[in-house]
């Protein structure tokens, strides 16, 4: 069945050189922007905000950032009646071009897909973005016109490699699992999660050489760069 739709992985994907520093810096202004001088901000933005430790695989890939953030106040005593949790969210959302950049090719790959009537799904693990603040990043890279829909882990309530994520997409894009491809970095998140449900997946290897977890499912082509992603789906059209 030739393929229809194309979803993208986004973190060491299409974007890459992530400015922590930086980031955490913009943080903190965005902070003190929206909500003036309050002295948790640096304890905030130390917290390991993440999913409780539980020994069900699909409850430790549930997404609930706003809870999660709610209950490390709580436990933190720290008294926020006058601050909203998802108002904060939004204030430490930092847009990507101001942290990270576009991995050589991405825009050249992003075209080529929607040159051949594809459509272009970003698949996204994200902590603080939702579907609206990824929008917002693609739009001042300029490749809005690029992107067809945004599934983000915020947004769905699910990480990759839950199932709920690609079905999500799958439906965005109007797609069976034969008729989409799945790019990304992580052989778990991306590769496993997609190929389990019966996409075709292409594995994105880091160039940095990020550990990789054991899986017992390959992907169907492996690119060092993605210059080479339009050959690679050229054969599968």
């Amino acid at each position: 069945m030739p393929v229809r739709a194309v979803f993208f992985d986004v973190g060491d994907t299409l974007v890459q050189h992530w400015k922590q520093e930086e980031n955490r810096l913009l943080m903190l202004e965005a902070l003190r922007r929206e909500f003036g001088e309050r002295d948790w901000y640096e304890r905030f933005l130390d917290a390991e905000i993440a999913p409780p430790h539980t020994p069900e695989v699909e409850e430790h890939l549930r997404q609930e950032t706003n809870r999660w953030a709610a209950e490390w106040f709580r436990n933190s005593q720290i008294g926020i009646d006058d601050v909203h949790i998802d108002r904060l969210r939004t204030a430490v959302t930092v847009p990507l071009d101001l942290v990270g950049s576009l991995v050589p090719g991405t825009r050249e790959a992003l075209a080529w897909c929607k040159s051949h009537s594809l459509s272009v799904v970003l698949v996204t693990n994200t902590l603080w973005r939702g579907d609206d603040e990824v929008r917002r990043d693609w739009e001042r890279f300029g490749l809005a016109d690029a992107i067809d829909h945004v599934v983000s882990s915020h947004s769905i309530g699910w990480q990759k490699p839950h199932a709920a994520i690609f079905r999500r997409a799958l439906e965005l894009s109007g797609s069976e699992p034969k008729e989409a491809v799945m790019v990304g970095d992580r052989l778990r998140q991306d590769v496993w999660g997609a190929k389990r449900l019966g996409l075709s997946a292409v594995w994105r290897r880091p160039l940095a050489g990020a550990p990789q977890e054991k899986v017992d499912l390959e992907p169907d082509a492996t690119i060092d760069d993605l210059t080479e992603l339009p050959a690679v789906l050229e054969r599968w059209r």
